[in-house]
């Protein structure tokens, strides 16, 4: 395969603290690190944008929620710190409609018909699912 043909536009990183953890200023740095690294090593084809997440139990007081890594003035990633509360919280209001929709679309049909239905289904049917707003970071 061309490697021409597959460049990277976006990459994530997910940074989990253990337990307890506070995020401070030395967490947001070490994932601000990772970033830099990946943009250094002139492994990645193209120029990609990171996006980079570090989540802990909370945040420290005095450290910004978050940091924007710039090259010449191009915005080349940014760091944002969440706790797993909100992380939590905005995953299930974003699959809410769905966990409703789903019970609801197959309630008159057992679990041995359902299975053999979606095994032989071939398509899925479309589910139109609405976009919510996400929740402002905690104070």
């Amino acid at each position: 395969m061309n490697s021409s043909l597959m460049r990277i536009q976006d990459v994530l990183i997910i940074e989990l603290k253990k337990g307890k953890s506070a995020i401070g200023r030395e967490e947001m740095n070490q994932a601000d690190g990772y970033i830099q690294d990946f943009l250094g090593s002139g492994a990645l084809d193209g120029t990609p944008t990171f996006r980079a997440f570090v989540v802990g139990y909370e945040i420290a007081p005095k450290t910004a929620r978050e940091k924007e890594i710039k090259e010449e003035s191009v915005l080349r990633g940014k760091v944002m710190a969440t706790t797993y509360g909100q992380l939590t919280r905005t995953a299930h209001q974003r699959l809410f409609r769905l966990k409703e929709r789903i019970p609801a679309r197959y309630e008159d049909v057992s679990g041995a018909d359902l299975s053999a239905r979606v095994m032989q289904t071939a398509t899925q049917a479309p589910l139109s699912l609405v976009s919510t707003s996400v929740d402002q970071p905690e104070a």
